[in-house]
């Protein structure tokens, strides 16, 4: 089967805006992937583990506003990207002549995919979250606790030493020195393997040689845009809920997570799921994963969403 890969330019909201294209044939349905960070373009990645999606779907890989290709030093907003994914949203329905798109997002994607969703259910096929955070406030406790039960199995003084001095969170502040105390939970995470587990052969390196591969000398464009979102998008983020506060969903929806995702904790994602109202809704939880499960995982979390169209392609 011929797949062809086209990269390009696109006027959304008056910025030049990169979208990578993967499709074997344009009838088929439209697949855009929402990517995490803020700020990470994951293009690099889904063109290495996910192409075989381009048999079933038309898939869209978008540099958002301020990332990859669509780099820009102007002061950015939620408010400004979703309405971006809005007008990205439009562009594709009317390129393709389809009244409804699937959407995929994955960590700050998700958040992305799951409130634009929510409010513009019109446009919405069906809704693959993966890596799909919910409450800052809730998920903090989870990773604090995750942090603690793992130093204390791998009896890490140094570790439960900084866990005291910090102290358990409150919501999502700690009482002493908040930021640094974020910061290490963070990177303790990531050690432990709740970012990306040890049990596979995706880590690091490959992902990194993976973007300088793409990025070539553009390498610079997505290191300034991720160290600019995670200062302003990220912050806004973690200060309201806006994805625990959304109780039902107009179209039907299918989160997927690692077993061992802790940057999302999976508890806190099957929590707000039991209680979520859709037309039709399925949790996945793939073993040997944690947050970066399309790419550590990409057979299981391709058959997953491939097998969409075949439920979803005649309704």
């Amino acid at each position: 089967m011929n797949i062809n890969t086209t990269t390009e330019y696109i006027n959304i909201n008056n910025f030049s805006q990169n979208i990578m294209t993967i499709s074997s044939d344009d009838s088929n349905p439209v697949l855009l992937i929402v990517h995490g960070g803020a700020g990470s373009p994951d293009r690099p990645l889904v063109k290495k583990y996910n192409s075989e999606l381009a048999e079933y779907y038309t898939v869209v890989c978008w540099d958002q506003r301020g990332s990859g290709l669509s780099y820009t030093k102007e002061d950015l907003t939620i408010d400004i990207i979703l309405n971006d994914l809005k007008s990205v949203v439009e562009f594709l329905r009317n390129r393709y002549n389809q009244d409804k798109i699937y959407i995929a997002g994955h960590s700050w994607g998700a958040y992305l995919g799951l409130r634009f969703s929510f409010m513009h259910p019109e446009y919405v096929k069906y809704y693959i979250g993966t890596g799909q955070g919910i409450s800052s406030f809730a998920d903090e406790i989870y990773k604090y606790n995750f942090v603690k039960e793992q130093a204390e199995s791998r009896n890490d003084t140094e570790v439960i030493k900084k866990l005291v001095h910090f102290g358990e969170p409150i919501k999502y502040t700690y009482s002493h020195d908040d930021k640094k105390a974020k910061q290490y939970i963070g990177k303790m995470i990531h050690k432990y393997g709740g970012y990306i587990s040890d049990k596979n052969e995706f880590n690091t390196n490959k992902y990194l040689n993976c973007y300088i591969k793409c990025y070539k000398f553009n390498i610079i464009k997505v290191i300034k845009g991720i160290l600019k979102s995670s200062k302003t998008l990220n912050i806004e983020m973690s200060k309201k809920d806006s994805i625990s506060c959304i109780t039902e969903l107009a179209v039907p929806i299918l989160l997927i997570s690692g077993e061992s995702d802790m940057i999302c904790p999976v508890q806190a994602t099957q929590n707000w799921f039991d209680n979520l109202k859709a037309p039709h809704k399925e949790f996945v939880k793939i073993k040997n994963a944690a947050h970066m499960v399309n790419f550590e995982q990409p057979n299981e979390w391709n058959k997953l969403v491939i097998s969409l169209t075949k439920n979803t392609i005649n309704s």
